[in-house]
């Protein structure tokens, strides 16, 4: 009932909408100011709440970590604020936790992300923590061994979330050697063999302020935007450059990896094909075709799958758009005596979505999905420096933002239809199941090449 209801609010929303002339949608003010060392800092001004936030995203990640050493530039982030070069990790933290202020370091595939957030009362306060740890971390052997402990006891624990290890093994089975093969959190073997001079050599390579930009959000005045820029200005760049990524590995036809676990009651199964890079023009087209194949209740796949065949209570289509091609593919799970059955008619749903592509009353209904869906990702002013970032990131211009509506509107049944065809790959797949071996290699072998693994090889 609930499908059905969600099905026509949309609907009527989606003739709601469809009568009203397409408007650019008004984001908040901001100034951008390129500095002398190449740092970009957008301006976000907000007076409404007592607070400053000031994020950071590094134009390197994940993919820029030496082959063997896979986890580093994660390692890196995360040594950030365990020591500089003028306080130890516990003076650190408790500076942090007197002041209320929240550091955090992560990577993703294309780009780390470093940033800190406080009252603004004391602004002065986090600007001077986000720099010293920015620009002096230390990494001390002591508090490389605490971290590695702890990245290797979460690499361990994945296997016993089916769902989080079948999404982790996934980047290497469809990107091989490729730098976008494998998790920003590396493997048990790499994160084993990471040194202090690899978390060194990678900060000196690629935390430089003309490889970033940083978002400043909140309530803050003159006086105060100038002490960011000259401390800011400090921070010499060191002339890094860019590798550029290979392309996405040519594939030919469908091959099967069974990562095998006895003790697993219901199977993850997983279904992997090329994507698209992120600044494609065809890029509203790819979501919406998504969305309708496999986003939410009505999506093709929901009906096929889940309501008529009952066989698994979720699945999804889903894509990771990035600097250079990223991954695109299907997401489900069901009983271990239901692989066979649920992978062909899967595939099969997917096959005849690809054939025979989106109907105007689906096009209707996701374009108001969509317009709804689009508002609340900038409910905040710190939402909007994050998109801020990321377009730029991607080499994105910012009038995807004011131009949203107006470009949403102008999708049609055959723009979506177009850009299926010409990005959907039905031919050269890569299936990964994580399940019990002997449920599930009778059913698979009579749907592709396949390769079995037991799961504990993953986790050496």
């Amino acid at each position: 009932m609930k499908f059905l209801v969600t099905l026509v609010l949309l609907a009527s929303a989606s003739s709601v909408l469809a009568a009203t002339p397409a408007v650019d949608f008004k984001i908040r003010s901001y100034k951008t100011q390129e500095l002398k060392n190449g740092l970009t800092i957008m301006w976000l001004p907000d007076d409404s709440l007592p607070y400053i936030s000031m994020s950071m995203m590094l134009k390197s990640g994940a993919s820029e970590d030496p082959p063997g050493k896979e986890g580093v530039a994660t390692f890196t982030a995360a040594m950030l604020e365990k020591g500089t070069a003028k306080r130890s990790a516990t003076q650190i933290a408790d500076d942090l936790e007197q002041y209320g202020i929240d550091f955090s370091g992560s990577a993703d595939p294309d780009y780390t992300r470093v940033g800190i957030t406080s009252l603004s009362f004391h602004r002065d306060n986090a600007l001077k923590q986000f720099t010293e740890i920015l620009f002096s971390p230390s990494f001390t052997n002591a508090e490389i061994e605490r971290m590695r402990k702890n990245m290797l006891g979460g690499l361990q624990k994945l296997a016993d979330s089916p769902e989080s290890f079948a999404s982790y093994l996934m980047p290497r089975y469809l990107f091989g050697k490729h730098p976008y093969g494998h998790q920003p959190s590396g493997t048990p073997k790499s994160i084993k063999g990471i040194k202090r001079n690899d978390l060194q050599s990678f900060y000196n390579a690629n935390y430089s302020p003309d490889r970033a930009v940083m978002a400043v959000v909140g309530k803050y005045d003159e006086a105060w935007k100038q002490q960011v820029v000259k401390a800011m200005e400090a921070w010499k760049s060191k002339g890094s450059v860019h590798k550029e990524l290979p392309e996405f590995p040519a594939w030919q036809g469908r091959e099967i990896l069974l990562v095998d676990r006895g003790d697993l009651k219901q199977a993850q199964i997983q279904i992997g094909f090329k994507g698209v890079p992120r600044n494609i023009t065809e890029y509203l087209e790819v979501r919406a075709a998504l969305k309708i194949l496999g986003e939410s209740f009505g999506s093709r796949l929901f009906e096929e799958i889940r309501v008529k065949r009952g066989l698994t209570y979720h699945i999804r289509a889903w894509f990771d758009p990035r600097m250079q091609t990223g991954p695109m593919g299907i997401y489900t799970f069901t009983r271990v005596d239901k692989i066979g059955e649920t992978v062909t008619e899967t595939l099969n749903t997917y096959k005849k979505f690809v054939a025979e592509g989106v109907t105007d009353k689906e096009v209707e209904v996701v374009k108001a999905l969509m317009r709804g869906q689009f508002p609340r990702t900038f409910e905040t002013p710190e939402a909007l420096g994050s998109n801020l970032l990321m377009l730029n990131l991607y080499g994105v211009s910012p009038d995807y933002l004011t131009n949203y509506f107006a470009n949403l509107d102008a999708m049609t049944k055959d723009s979506i239809n177009k850009a299926i065809k010409k990005y959907f790959d039905t031919e050269n797949l890569r299936i990964l199941v994580y399940a019990p071996k002997e449920k599930a290699e009778p059913s698979l072998k009579a749907l592709g090449k396949l390769e079995i693994k037991n799961y504990k090889d993953f986790l050496q």
